[in-house]
């Protein structure tokens, strides 16, 4: 049988570890990003925007500073101090992860077509789940590769996870309690498990894209 690409432990410990120590920069810039939120879903609630207009532009803004902290994680996880510089993203780069951010924002607003059932909920939260741990790796792909295509990062998001959803589904399920239950104290406990989950989650791609790529350079040098 083979082996995961990372150990669920192991990750999820490098994670706590990392963001302890960048616990300030990780916390205020998920605390920009909510009042980020907040103000762009006042102002376009005060102007009473059309709903299409208002999910792209309200998408926009969640994009763009969920692509700051996904960089400050990768910082983290490379054991780098990130810099509030994670707060400038090139125009190139945040359209990219822009499309890729509507792309995952489309698949729960698709379930309003849907008439409302109990069924059709668990079902929709099953093939969600399957997708999210599937394709997670894309925003990361774009915030450490900026130079690979959208298409090119799910892609490659498919490739690394293919063999380790083993691993992939217990961790997100894992994960997906520990924020369940952090948002219980009016939410505060999300400042901290929120930053701590995309720092892992920095992790976790590191080690299936090192698992994959690693393994194909070697497959690739020629036998002496």
């Amino acid at each position: 049988m083979a082996t995961s690409a990372f150990d669920i432990k192991e990750v999820f410990s490098l994670g706590w570890e990392a963001f302890k120590k960048n616990a300030l920069i990780l916390i205020i810039l998920l605390i920009i990003s909510l009042v980020a939120a907040l103000i762009s879903a006042i102002i376009l609630t005060v102007l009473n925007i059309p709903s299409i207009i208002s999910f792209i532009l309200s998408t926009a803004v969640n994009s763009y500073f969920m692509l700051s902290i996904l960089r400050a994680s990768l910082a983290a996880s490379n054991e780098e101090t990130p810099s509030w510089s994670v707060l400038k993203n090139g125009l190139p780069l945040f359209l990219k992860f822009f499309i890729v951010g509507i792309i995952f924002m489309l698949i729960p607003t698709a379930a309003r077509i849907f008439p409302i059932s109990l069924v059709l909920i668990i079902i929709f939260v099953i093939l969600v789940f399957f997708v999210v741990s599937i394709f997670f790796p894309a925003p990361y792909i774009l915030a450490n590769k900026p130079e690979t295509g959208i298409i090119d990062a799910f892609k490659i998001s498919w490739m690394i996870t293919a063999k380790n959803l083993s691993a992939i589904i217990p961790y997100m399920f894992l994960w997906a309690i520990i924020l369940a239950a952090s948002s219980i104290p009016l939410g505060l406990g999300l400042l901290i498990s929120v930053p701590a989950f995309c720092v892992s989650l920095a992790y976790v791609y590191k080690k299936l894209d090192a698992s994959v790529f690693s393994s194909a350079e070697i497959e690739a040098q020629p036998v002496e």
